[in-house]
C-alpha cells in the first residue's frame, strides 16, 4: 500500500504545481488568450497528465485498503462506503484532468465561454467534487479500522477530522469561503494515506483482536 500512496502523492503535488497556469487565461481579448495558451500549453498538458496519472495509484490504494479490511475480517458498512467514495473520487480526478487538458486543444482558448466552462468543470471535479467522496473513503476506512484496533487511535481521529473537512468543502458551492477546506482534504489526506499504508496489518495474526471491535 505504501507504493501507490507515495506515487499518488508525488503526482498530485506535481500536477498541482503546474495546473495553476490553466486559471490564468485572459478573458478580455481573444488574441491575448491565444498568445497565453501558446506560452503555457505544455505546462498545462503536463499538469493534466500528472492529475490523470494520480488517479491510477489512488484507485489501487482504494482497492487495496478495502480488500485489506475484508481480509482482516472487518464486518462493517464502512468498507462499502469506502469503496463507493474511493471509486467516485477517482472518477472525479479523471474528469478534472481531462477538462483542464481540453483547454490546450486548438481553438478552445479563443472561445471564452468554453474556457470558463472547462475551468469551472476542472475546479469542481478536482475541488469539492473530489474531496466529498474522498471524505467518504477516508471515514469508511478510518472508523472501522480504528474500532477494530487495526490502526492507531490518533490515525483514526486524523481520518475523521480530514473526512469532516472534506464534507465541509461541499459548501463551497454555496459560500466561497468554504473552499479553504479543499486543500485540507486534498493534502492532509496524504498524511493519513501514508499512515494507513504503514500501520494497517497485512496478516491476520498481526492484527490485535481483528474480529472484535473496540467500542
Amino acid at each position: 500500500m505504501i507504493l501507490p500512496a507515495v506515487i499518488y502523492t508525488l503526482l498530485m503535488f506535481g500536477g498541482g504545481a503546474t495546473l495553476s497556469a490553466a486559471f490564468g487565461i485572459p478573458h478580455d481579448s481573444v488574441q491575448k488568450a491565444a498568445a497565453y495558451m501558446a506560452k503555457v500549453s505544455l505546462q498545462i498538458r503536463w499538469g493534466s497528465f500528472c492529475e490523470l496519472a494520480s488517479a491510477i495509484p489512488l484507485g489501487v490504494f482504494v482497492a487495496t485498503a478495502v480488500s485489506r479490511l475484508r481480509f482482516l475480517r472487518v464486518r462493517a458498512a464502512g468498507e462499502v462506503i469506502a469503496l463507493c467514495g474511493g471509486v467516485i473520487a477517482t472518477g472525479m480526478l479523471l474528469i478534472s484532468s481531462l477538462s483542464i487538458w481540453s483547454l490546450t486543444r486548438p481553438g478552445i482558448a479563443e472561445a471564452d465561454g468554453a474556457v470558463r466552462a472547462l475551468q469551472a468543470m476542472s475546479f469542481a471535479g478536482g475541488g469539492p467534487g473530489f474531496t466529498a467522496p474522498l471524505g467518504l473513503f477516508i471515514a469508511g476506512i478510518s472508523i472501522p479500522a480504528g474500532l477494530y484496533r487495526l490502526i492507531p487511535r490518533w490515525l483514526m481521529w486524523l481520518g475523521i477530522v480530514v473526512a469532516v473537512a472534506c464534507e465541509l468543502s461541499t459548501l463551497t458551492l454555496l459560500v466561497w469561503n468554504f473552499s479553504w477546506f479543499i486543500p485540507v482534504g486534498r493534502f492532509v489526506s496524504v498524511v493519513w494515506m501514508i499512515g494507513v499504508a504503514v500501520t494497517l496489518p497485512s496478516r491476520r495474526d498481526a492484527s490485535p483482536k481483528a474480529a472484535q471491535p473496540a467500542i
